[in-house]
């Protein structure tokens, strides 16, 4: 019998393909190459995968119930994950659910340093063979690169196979590229001075490239994207969890982020008119996870106790043997990890910001999914990594979005009116985190939340701040703040900030807030002692620090001390790429730093639900 299968029509992308009975739209989108929000990888517990389905929808299941308001149910909302086929149906997908076109945070602190590349492209003329000079090919290549300064090399076997006849229609005047201590191919001469790499920060959400001239040093062009593993998970141990009980699941995941880097160096190249074949070399820093998966490592071991990675050295591998499409001798290095949640990224934003170096004390906070903190100074660093989920993303907060068109990312409250700024000045579409963290900041202000973060009820406000009053309303049985009215949005529906929402900012503030605690006792200092904190990454270049000073993200400190240092991690991957002794420093580093293991510190339990409350007391 064959196989029943259905037609799904996705608007307003206009694509529509044929998928087989039983499988969800979520699934169904992902085989139509469209990447949906799906924070929780496809479990129903998120709520990020919302689409209308404006005719002949199916009744709401438990999940669709407990993610979404009756309005949104009556308005044929359901999630993709939660929908099976079982009809020919007709999607329409929010833009608010479109995973890919957030802002991406590419530039960020760095150091200058030393242009010393890992590979080299230099013309050069050899003297022809005759009786009198009677020198292997090879070794009169050799001879002639050392005399340009490039000593004990070797030849890569398939360039020796060729050398022979591509010396000779060279007339003995090639370009020849070296990479690291090995000859790996001979070109024409008009071509040495075509040398380039790419460096790239491979994010749990996002991915940044960076197309670097190798002669020159200088950044030619920035490329960036949504990470599309994020469409398995939002973070790293919904991705693992995928790896476990999916087969083939790790070669998805490998595949999607080859392809996504493949596309940026397409990209990357096309708009500096080169061709990817002169790209040589790809540098690459990422947690462990994403190296895992990146170099087919094993991963699932990471994510039970004891937590231990496959392997924390740096490696340089052929880049054709992972799929990435550059020159067909080119190599990919990965930078050295530091542990199992703390990985080469926090090795980029020690080189980038030089704390490897500094006598001065200093704390770096690169707030994420996955909260990575590194406390010391060039005698000692010591660094640990916080669960502190994805509410800064936009996930798992009811109207919660990425940063992008429409995204509220500013609050304010002046007087007892609230004041919105919109990404792009558009319509409010949702909620992205630094708009969570202002929103959650105005609340404490106005008094309508207590310092244990419960929303206080509309008639105890209503003497004081009558106008903040109003906005507390119910939704669904549940407390909620309106933010946006209906006029306000481009929807037509509201946009609310629930009680759960504000648990989910307590807990990821919490989190950070208590692994900075452990940091210093463990380092036996104060805050005070601490010179300057260091805010790496898209969302910590982006919030307000009075704001987040003000629920207790960060330590208290005065706001002087704060300084944003943008994409650090992909600063440091630039910075590998340009200078290889950087890469002996790398794994000093990755060596040197004393990794803290939080969930095995007794006391961490009581100090993280501490940290919950809001600095205004402990009502």
């Amino acid at each position: 019998m064959a196989e029943k299968t259905h037609r799904v029509a996705f608007q307003p992308d206009g694509r529509t393909l044929t998928v087989r009975a039983g499988q969800t739209l979520l699934e169904a989108a992902r085989a139509a190459g469209i990447h949906l929000e799906a924070p929780c990888g496809g479990k129903g517990t998120c709520g990020g995968c919302r689409v209308i389905i404006p005719h002949d929808a199916p009744p709401p299941s438990a999940a669709c119930r407990r993610e979404l308001s009756g309005e949104e149910i009556r308005r044929q909302m359901r999630l993709a994950c939660q929908v099976r086929v079982d009809r020919d149906l007709r999607v329409v997908i929010p833009e608010e659910t479109r995973l890919g076109n957030q802002k991406i945070l590419t530039e960020g602190v760095e150091r200058k340093v030393p242009l010393a590349p890992n590979v080299h492209k230099v013309a050069v003329h050899l003297p022809e063979p005759s009786v009198s000079d009677q020198r292997a090919d090879g070794e009169r290549l050799l001879d002639a690169l050392a005399e340009k300064g490039l000593a004990d090399l070797t030849i890569d076997v398939k360039t020796a196979r060729d050398l022979p006849a591509r010396l000779r229609s060279l007339d003995f005047h090639p370009a020849v590229v070296v990479i690291g201590d090995e000859v790996v191919h001979v070109d024409r001469p008009g071509a040495s001075e075509a040398c380039y790499g790419m460096a790239f920060d491979i994010g749990t959400t996002t991915l940044a490239g960076y197309l670097t001239d190798l002669v020159t040093g200088r950044v030619v062009v920035v490329a960036s994207r949504a990470n599309p593993q994020t469409a398995y998970g939002d973070d790293v141990i919904a991705r693992i969890e995928y790896c476990g009980r999916q087969t083939g699941g790790a070669r998805t995941l490998q595949a999607l982020a080859v392809d996504a880097m493949n596309e940026m160096v397409a990209e990357a190249c096309r708009r500096a008119d080169l061709k990817p074949s002169v790209v040589y070399e790809v540098t690459m820093v990422g947690n462990t996870t994403m190296n895992h998966l990146l170099l087919r490592l094993p991963v699932t071991q990471i994510a039970r106790a004891p937590f231990v990675a496959a392997s924390a050295a740096a490696h340089s591998v052929a880049a054709r043997d992972v799929g990435l499409k550059i020159h067909p001798l080119g190599r990919l290095y990965t930078a050295p990890l530091i542990a199992s949640f703390v990985g080469a990224d926090t090795v980029g934003v020690i080189l980038a910001t030089g704390m490897n170096e500094s006598a001065r004390l200093r704390l770096a906070i690169d707030i994420g999914t996955n909260g990575e903190i590194v406390l010391g100074t060039r005698e000692r660093l010591i660094a640990c990594s916080t669960a502190a989920g994805p509410a800064f993303e936009g996930a798992r907060i009811r109207y919660g979005m990425r940063a992008a068109t429409g995204a509220i990312d500013r609050v304010d409250l002046q007087g007892e009116t609230l004041v919105l700024h919109t990404i792009d000045d558009a319509p409010a579409v949702g909620l992205c985190g630094t708009g969570l963290i202002d929103a959650v900041a105005a609340m404490v202000e106005g008094g309508v939340l207590g310092a244990s973060g419960r929303m206080r009820a509309a008639a105890d406000v209503a003497a004081t701040r009558p106008a903040l009053a109003r906005r507390l309303i119910g939704s669904d049985g549940d407390p909620a703040f309106l933010l946006a009215g209906k006029k306000e949005t481009e929807s037509g529906h509201p946009i609310l900030l629930m009680q759960k929402d504000v648990r989910e900012v307590q807990l990821a503030k919490g989190a950070m807030a208590a692994g900075v605690e452990m940091l210093l006792e463990e380092f036996g200092a104060a805050i005070g002692d601490v010179e300057e904190v260091l805010l790496a990454g898209a969302f910590g270049n982006f919030i307000r620090p009075d704001r987040a000073l003000a629920i207790g993200l960060l330590p208290r400190v005065p706001v002087a001390k704060v300084k944003f240092v943008g994409n650090a991690a992909g600063a440091g991957a630039r910075m590998l790429l340009v200078n290889r002794r950087l890469r002996q420093v790398a794994d000093d580093v990755a060596r040197g730093v004393e990794h803290i293991e939080l969930s095995q510190r007794p006391d961490f339990q009581a100090r993280f639900a501490e940290a919950m409350f809001f600095p205004a007391g402990k009502a």
